[in-house]
């Protein structure tokens, strides 16, 4: 059973399958991030999210879908 901010979570990623290998914008207002802004670079999407009204967007780059992602820490 997943938690309900789990489940926030799981509808920000499928939200963010649209803008695959674009620059959003997002807010979060109680635990549940909104994208009101995307373009093919980060000037874009922040003009847009401005232009709705929403001059404090976080900004992001989505990936591609079909590539992975590893971390490591040096030590």
């Amino acid at each position: 059973m997943r938690t309900q901010t789990e489940e926030q979570e799981m509808a920000f990623v499928e939200a963010m399958r649209e803008y695959e290998n674009r620059w959003i914008a997002f807010i979060e207002v109680n635990g549940t991030e909104t994208i009101v802004g995307s373009g093919s670079d980060a000037v874009e999407a922040i003009a847009e999210a401005e232009a709705r009204g929403f001059v404090d967007a976080v900004l992001m780059k989505v990936p591609r879908f079909d590539t992975s992602f590893i971390l490591s820490s040096a030590q």
